[in-house]
C-alpha cells in the first residue's frame, strides 16, 4: 500500500478515535494493550490536556488502523464489491466503508487521493455522497479514473455534491433557496450561503454542477452518465440510500461503466 502518499494521514476530515472491536481484541493479543493504554492515556489527559494527549497517541492508533485495513483487503473477495467512498459518519452495513479518518465501522482506512486499493473490474457499485467537494479537481479526476478502474462492466458509480448551480442561480434570481430553513447556519446576506457551499470554513475545495461533473466522468471513461434524483438510482442496492437532510442543496449523477 501506498503509505509514502499519505494513505495513513487524517488531513481532511476528523472524527474520534477509532475502536477496535472486542471479537478483534481477542483474537489478536496485541490488540489487547490497548485497554492498558487507554488507562495509561487518562492521567496523561489531566496532566496535558486531551488535544496534546490525542496527537501523542494518535501513532499507536494509526497503527491499529493501517494493520486492520491491510487484514481487511486481504481477504476481500476478488468481485461483487460494494464500496461506500467517504463515509464519513455514515457506514452502511453490507457495504465496504471507506475513510481518510478512523471509526468504528470504517473498514478501510485510506487516502483516497491516493488511488483505490481495489483490483481491477472488482466492484459491483461505488457510493460517494458529498465527498469530491473536499479534495481539489485533479485529486478528483484522478478518483474518478479509479473509480473506472476498479467497477466490473455494468457498475454503478452513483456521486452527490452541492449543486452549484442551484445556488448561484438563486443568487442572481429570488434567493429564495439560500434562505432554505434546512440550512444550518444563520446568514446577513445572500452571499453568505453562497460562500459556505464554496468553503464550508476551508473543508470545500471544489464546487461542480451537472456539466462540469459530467464532462470529469466523460474524461474518466464512463459511456453512460445521468442525473438522478434523491433516493432514484440505476442500481437497486443504491436506492433511497441518500442522506435526507441533504437531498434539498445536492446534485445526483450516476455512472455506469
Amino acid at each position: 500500500m501506498p503509505s509514502e502518499c499519505g494513505c495513513w494521514n487524517n488531513n481532511y476530515r476528523s472524527k474520534e478515535f477509532y475502536m477496535l472491536s472486542e471479537a478483534a481484541s481477542r483474537a489478536n493479543p496485541v490488540t489487547q494493550h490497548k485497554t492498558l493504554i487507554h488507562r495509561l492515556k487518562q492521567p496523561i489527559v489531566k496532566l496535558i490536556g486531551r488535544e496534546r494527549a490525542n496527537r501523542l497517541a494518535a501513532p499507536y492508533y494509526n497503527w491499529q488502523a493501517r494493520r486492520r485495513t491491510t487484514a481487511f483487503l486481504a481477504a476481500l473477495p476478488e468481485s461483487a464489491l460494494y464500496v461506500n467512498l467517504g463515509c464519513g459518519y455514515r457506514p452502511m452495513r453490507g457495504w465496504i466503508n471507506v475513510d481518510q479518518a478512523r471509526g468504528p465501522e470504517v473498514q478501510v482506512v485510506w487516502d483516497l487521493r491516493c488511488g483505490l486499493p481495489f483490483r481491477s473490474e472488482s466492484c459491483f457499485a461505488i457510493f460517494s455522497e458529498h465527498l469530491i467537494e473536499h479534495v481539489s479537481k485533479d485529486d478528483t479526476q484522478n478518483l474518478l479514473r479509479e473509480c473506472y478502474r476498479v467497477l466490473q462492466s455494468g457498475g454503478v458509480l452513483r456521486l452527490s455534491t452541492p449543486d452549484a448551480e442551484k445556488f448561484l442561480r438563486s443568487y442572481i434570481g429570488d434567493g429564495e433557496f439560500l434562505r432554505h430553513p434546512n440550512f444550518s447556519r444563520p446568514i446577513d446576506a445572500p452571499i453568505d450561503r453562497v460562500n459556505e457551499m464554496m468553503r464550508e470554513q476551508g473543508q470545500h475545495l471544489w464546487s461542480y454542477d451537472a456539466e462540469l461533473l459530467t464532462l470529469m466522468l466523460k474524461r474518466a471513461g464512463f459511456p453512460a452518465i445521468t442525473r438522478q434524483s434523491f433516493g432514484v438510482s440505476l442500481h437497486e442496492r443504491m436506492r433511497d440510500i441518500d442522506f435526507g437532510a441533504r437531498a434539498f442543496e445536492s446534485l445526483y449523477i450516476e455512472a455506469v461503466k
